[in-house]
């Protein structure tokens, strides 16, 4: 078949059109796809633009550092610091940066330099440091001392930056090689400024002050605390290293209650005390209140150490006595010295609890102030005879506290009932943790309706047969003689940041009115009485102040034993209490007729208030005694 020339072109122009018109679709088509495609891309940069950057850096050359927080200080209710955490640094080795060769002939240039700025500037061992070179050469993170100075940190940096920049003269670098690879990380060392002061209430923190342990480190751990933050470096797209900081949240510092000056004076009679030879002891304590609110001015106890250096037991142990120890032997013995026998170890209180039977006896009406009792050595309950110290005849309520009579404190419990007595008890606070915001708190012991005989109703009246914690019977003492108002003793006044604001204030919290203002003037004026008597609490007088004391003399269980509890608690003024002291010695020496004498733990709280009470301010309102 033939077909003409004429009609081939005909056929190859109409192709020619058709194609023309099917590229120019697709290109249209092409063109719309990329556009829409563009205008997508658009969208994904503005909308998810920094994801993706971040995922696309992750997979380049990236690192992270730690940046910690700085945790909160303590201070005393003045100001006064009592902790804080200071910057220091760690020195991190880089020696992949150290040991480089330029030329990849393993000339190592800056290796010499660097090593001998290390040693000159911080008097480091150089064979301490070629060790750590040539052990990790490819590492690039070798922290090789731990809390160094500020001042330390300094001195390097000149060196480097001296050898750095040094020009000979005629303006060029002095040397072909550089200090380098070596730079330093931030971190935090706890600090106790005053060493051993508190150090059984303040507790302690670790190596890199993050955790606290034991005291006021422990319980407010979650506010002394902060977070952590991070340094991220990466290279971005233009290949330039950048870093981007989050900061760490800093911890709040606590105020404490505390009071430095007194603290000090506590601390220095108590030490007064166990450095005499004539006085043996288990345990001494102190705690000084303010009646009014249960605020805790001062604890202290004869255990002592240095919470910038906690294993440390010499201020506690002496050296022979650690040399003869075993190492389970010394942890236990740690423990004891960490850990604060005022909130931790319940004893029977003994004599100074005879005030609470005697406000059981006025709130219940079993008793007034002018029921007189005849005391005639003790008293024989259910076949058992308990006696008294002596046969002290005819008595008032009031001089009963005075000779501190056992037989009238059981023949009060004799008119009192069971649930009465234990009601009374747990409204003062005994045999439960007053919920004072330390660590390690006993709870005490006190008998049940259902475990409580006559005889422990009887020798309960004075003060044995249940057990208190030091910090129950000072408690319970403030509600006694300040109208009757049972405050939780606490240790912190509140919570501020590191500028200073407030975050969290600890209010006083009235917990429950336990006897009342008629019951609690009585007990005052009582207890003024005994100090200004010829009983055992007159020791505890000082000229020109109204003081109001009982002493106490516990009998420790298996009474065969022959060991002793001693207390003598005091208030000031007798009128309108503002200080309150309690002094314990745990197991004291005997006489030679193998009782406690009460006397020196008196001498000490006598002293302790001495100096207290002029620098509180308290007026002298009393005039001194003639013939004392």
């Amino acid at each position: 078949m033939k077909i003409s020339r004429e009609t081939d072109g005909k056929k190859r122009l109409k192709l020619n059109i058709y194609m023309r018109r099917k590229l120019t679709i697709a290109f249209g088509i092409a063109s719309a796809v990329l556009f829409a495609l563009a205008l997508y891309l658009v969208f994904i940069i503005r909308d998810n633009g920094e994801n993706y950057q971040k995922k696309i850096l992750t997979q380049q050359d990236y690192s992270s550092t730690l940046v910690p927080f700085r945790r909160g200080s303590i201070v005393d209710r003045n100001g006064t610091v009592l902790a804080f955490s200071e910057e220091v640094y760690n020195l991190i080795l880089d020696p992949s940066v150290i040991l480089y060769s330029p030329k990849n002939d393993g000339s190592q240039p800056n290796r010499k330099a660097t090593v001998d700025a290390l040693c000159a500037a911080l008097e480091l061992e150089r064979e301490t440091v070629e060790k750590v070179l040539d052990e990790n050469p490819e590492s690039k993170y070798i922290r090789l001392v731990r809390q160094m100075s500020a001042a330390q940190k300094e001195s390097f940096e000149q060196v480097q930056n001296s050898y750095n920049t040094a020009e000979n003269s005629e303006g060029k670098p002095l040397h072909s090689d550089t200090v380098t690879g070596v730079w330093f990380e931030t971190e935090y060392k706890r600090t106790y400024p005053e060493k051993t002061l508190a150090a059984t209430v303040q507790g302690f923190s670790g190596t890199d002050a993050t955790e606290g342990h034991w005291g006021i480190e422990e319980y407010y751990n979650e506010y002394l605390s902060g977070i952590d933050g991070r340094s991220y470096s990466f290279m971005n797209q233009n290949g330039e290293r950048e870093q981007v900081l989050q900061p760490a949240e800093n911890g709040h510092t606590v105020v404490s209650t505390l009071d430095w000056y007194i603290q000090n004076i506590v601390e220095k009679q108590i030490k007064s005390y166990i450095q005499d030879p004539a006085h043996e002891y288990k345990n001494v304590g102190v705690v000084v209140m303010d009646p009014a609110n249960a605020e805790i001015l001062a604890m202290a106890t004869d255990k002592s150490f240095d919470p910038n250096n906690p294993m440390d037991m010499q201020y506690t142990y002496s050296a022979a006595a650690q040399a003869a120890m075993t190492d389970e032997e010394k942890e236990a013995a740690r423990n004891q010295m960490w850990r604060n026998f005022t909130i931790s170890d319940a004893n029977s209180p003994g004599s100074v609890s005879k005030e609470f039977t005697v406000a059981m006896g006025l709130e219940e009406a079993v008793v007034t102030p002018q029921t007189q009792f005849i005391c005639d050595g003790g008293e024989e309950i259910n076949g058992v005879f308990i006696g008294c110290t002596e046969e002290h005849g005819t008595l008032l309520l009031e001089e009963g506290l005075w000779w501190s009579c056992n037989d009238m404190m059981m023949n009060i419990a004799g008119r009192l009932s069971v649930p009465a007595m234990l009601r009374y008890q747990r409204n003062l606070g005994l045999g439960a943790r007053t919920g004072v915001d330390l660590p390690g708190e006993a709870t005490g012991f006190i008998f049940t309706e259902e475990t409580m005989s006559a005889v422990d109703m009887a020798t309960s009246s004075f003060g044995q047969g249940y057990s208190a914690t030091m910090l129950q019977m000072a408690a319970a003492y403030c509600a006694l003689v300040n109208g009757g108002y049972y405050y939780q003793p606490r240790i912190a006044r509140q919570i501020v940041d590191e500028n200073g604001a407030l975050v969290k204030k600890l209010e006083a919290e009235l917990v429950k009115t336990v006897v009342t203002e008629d019951t609690s003037a009585f007990i005052r004026q009582a207890a003024f009485n005994t100090v200004e008597s010829w009983s055992t609490a007159s020791v505890g007088h000082i000229d020109g102040y109204k003081i109001g004391g009982k002493t106490s003399t516990a009998q420790k269980y298996p009474i065969e034993e022959n060991r002793y509890f001693i207390a003598y608690i005091a208030f000031v003024p007798a009128d309108d209490p503002q200080l309150l002291v309690f002094a314990t010695v745990d197991e004291p020496e005997l006489d030679e007729e193998g009782d406690a004498s009460n006397h020196g733990v008196v001498v000490l709280e006598r002293e302790i208030m001495r100096e207290i009470l002029p620098y509180l301010g308290i007026p002298q309102t009393e005039k001194p005694w003639e013939g004392r």
